[in-house]
C-alpha cells in the first residue's frame, strides 16, 4: 500500500507529495498532523534549503476527510472529542506550515479546497496548473475560516478576493489567483512537476545565496508572528463552537454545496450519514425534512 505523504530529498530541495489520488487527497486529522510532522522533520535539514508541496493526481488535496472531526465521538464530551480531534490538528498543522524555516514552495497540481487551501498561503511561492481553483466553502458548510486564513487571504489575496472566497465560499480561479498575486506563475498541466521543479532550480539556484534567503523569510515572517497565531486561535476555538451548534453537521448532510467536490460528499454517503431522511453524526440526530 502507498504511503498517503511521501518524502524526497534531492540536493537542498525537499519534495513532499499528498499521494492520496483516488480520494483527491482529502485528509484525516491524523494525516494533517503527519503533514505536521514531515514538515518539521525538513526543517531540520540542515542541507535543505527549499521545501516543494504538491499532490498526485487531479487535486492537489479535496481538504478534510470530515470523518476524523464528525465521528461519533462515543465516550467523550462533544466539546472534549473536537478539542482533540479539530482544534490541536488544526493549529499543529498551521503552525507548522507557518514557522517553516525553509523557502515554502507549493505546486498546485489540481485544486485545493478547505483547509488545505487555507495552509497554501503560507507558502513563500505558489505555482499552478491552469485549471487549478481555490475553494473554501466554510460558510456554505455553516463553518467559520480556519487555517490562518482570516488573516493569510487578506494578506496574500486582498481584501476584495479574500471576501469573496472566505464570505462567499466562492471559487477562485487561476487566472484570478495569479491576477491578485497569491499564484506567482501558471503552468500548463503537461509536465507541471517537472516544469515547477525546473523552474525552481532556475531561479533559486546558486547565483543566490541561500543563508541569505531563509534570514529574510525569518525577518518577514517575524513580523507577522502575533497577529497569525492569534488569527488562529480564533479560528479554532471558533470552529468547536459552529459544530457544537449542530449546524455544520446539518449543513453536511441536508444542503451539500454544489461546488463540494463530488469525492467528499460521496464519501459522506459511504459512511452512512449523506441520507436526507436522518443520519447521526457527532452524536447529534439529523433530519433534514423538519
Amino acid at each position: 500500500m502507498s504511503e498517503p505523504i511521501l518524502l524526497e530529498v534531492k540536493k537542498n530541495v525537499a519534495l513532499i507529495t499528498l499521494n492520496q489520488p483516488k480520494k483527491l487527497n482529502a485528509l484525516t486529522g491524523d494525516l494533517y498532523f503527519d503533514l505536521a510532522q514531515v514538515m518539521q522533520k525538513v526543517a531540520g535539514m540542515e542541507e535543505v534549503t527549499i521545501t516543494v508541496l504538491t499532490g498526485t493526481g487531479r487535486y492537489f488535496s479535496a481538504g478534510a476527510d470530515v470523518s476524523s472531526a464528525l465521528g461519533d465521538g462515543k465516550g467523550d464530551n462533544e466539546r472534549k472529542h473536537f478539542l482533540r480531534r479539530l482544534a490541536a490538528n488544526n493549529m499543529e498543522v498551521t503552525k507548522a506550515f507557518f514557522e517553516h524555516p525553509k523557502i515554502l514552495v507549493v505546486a498546485l497540481n489540481g485544486p485545493a479546497v478547505g483547509l488545505s487551501a487555507a495552509l497554501v498561503a503560507m507558502a513563500d511561492f505558489v505555482y499552478a496548473t491552469e485549471k487549478t481553483f481555490i475553494l473554501t466553502p466554510f460558510t456554505s458548510l455553516g463553518l467559520v475560516a480556519e487555517g490562518g486564513s482570516s488573516y493569510m487571504f487578506l494578506r496574500r489575496m486582498g481584501a476584495a478576493k479574500a471576501h469573496e472566497a472566505l464570505l462567499l465560499s466562492k471559487r477562485i480561479p487561476a487566472a484570478d489567483l495569479l491576477a491578485c498575486g497569491f499564484v506567482n506563475k501558471v503552468f500548463p498541466e503537461e509536465g507541471f512537476r517537472e516544469r515547477v521543479l525546473e523552474f525552481v532550480d532556475d531561479a533559486m539556484g546558486d547565483h543566490l545565496v541561500h543563508g541569505s534567503m531563509l534570514g529574510v523569510k525569518k525577518l518577514m515572517r517575524d513580523g507577522m508572528r502575533k497577529d497569525l497565531e492569534s488569527a488562529s486561535v480564533r479560528e479554532a476555538f471558533a470552529s468547536i463552537e459552529r459544530f457544537l451548534s449542530g449546524v455544520p453537521q446539518r449543513e453536511f448532510v441536508c444542503h451539500p454545496p454544489p461546488s463540494l467536490p463530488p469525492y467528499v460528499f460521496a464519501w459522506l454517503v459511504l459512511i452512512g450519514v449523506g441520507s436526507r431522511r436522518g443520519s447521526r453524526m457527532g452524536r447529534r440526530s439529523i433530519n433534514c425534512e423538519g
